[in-house]
């Protein structure tokens, strides 16, 4: 087996991110330190990681849902994190979140420790649409709804939806739903701003067909890799 991959199955990150430790110097393979991602490694190797040896453990999937000001992070030195939420119990997993949710933004994220599940989830050819409602500080005329649909200039990028449109909650005419492919960091902030709007509430509802609107805040549910899959392909409320 690869290293980077071995790395990615003992819950280190994605396989990108393993190739960057290993690049980095910090792997070990039988006491001698490895910069070959592609270096092959058995069940006889023993490797380590920053000087602690690590093994594969068994991949875990949560289904969470992201309370508002927290980090979608692993660890921080001044703020709560996702991680910081879980029970102790799952500390063992090494889990870490399947791409980004801002501090102010909440609603659903997977975490993980299967690194190679993390990057085919947020790969652009798996066209795995994310679905946000977002409220507005004000309400949003028309003319500036079609601009959004149409795309905006923002930070010298080009921003597009995949679609936006009014939805009926109160406050009236500042909800929205938007729905996103490939995502650009606070891709949603910097598109409501460039229409001289800002964001007072933003909530991730869907990956794929996984829908959030049970599970309450700060809670999470277990379930098995295929599981998820078909969860994000096929449907399912949670």
């Amino acid at each position: 087996m690869r290293l980077n991959r071995y790395l990615a199955m003992c819950g280190i990150g994605a396989r990108r991110k393993a190739e960057e430790h290993i690049l980095a110097g910090k792997v070990s393979v039988n006491g001698e330190v490895v910069t070959e991602p592609g270096r092959q490694v058995g069940p006889s190797d023993t490797v380590t990681f920053e000087g602690k040896a690590v093994s594969p453990v068994e991949q875990k999937y949560l289904i969470f849902n992201k309370p508002r000001g927290v980090l979608c992070a692993v660890e921080d030195d001044r703020e709560q994190t996702v991680i910081d939420i879980l029970p102790t119990e799952m500390d063992r997993f090494r889990l870490f979140p399947v791409g980004r949710l801002d501090r102010d933004s909440e609603g659903l994220i997977i975490l993980t420790n299967d690194g190679m599940f993390s990057q085919e989830l947020i790969h652009p050819s798996k066209g795995i649409a994310k679905t946000y409602e977002v409220e507005l500080r004000t309400p949003l005329p028309e003319d500036k709804l079609i601009e959004w649909t149409r795309g905006v200039e923002a930070e010298g990028l080009f921003l597009k939806p995949i679609s936006v449109r009014r939805i009926g909650r109160r406050p009236l005419q500042c909800w929205f739903e938007v729905v996103l492919g490939e995502g650009i960091k606070r891709e949603i902030r910097l598109m409501v701003r460039a229409l001289g709007n800002d964001v007072r509430r933003l909530i991730r509802r869907k990956i794929g067909k996984l829908e959030l609107r049970e599970l309450e805040s700060g809670s999470f549910i277990s379930v098995g890799r295929e599981e998820l899959w078909s969860y994000i392909r096929n449907g399912k409320i949670v």
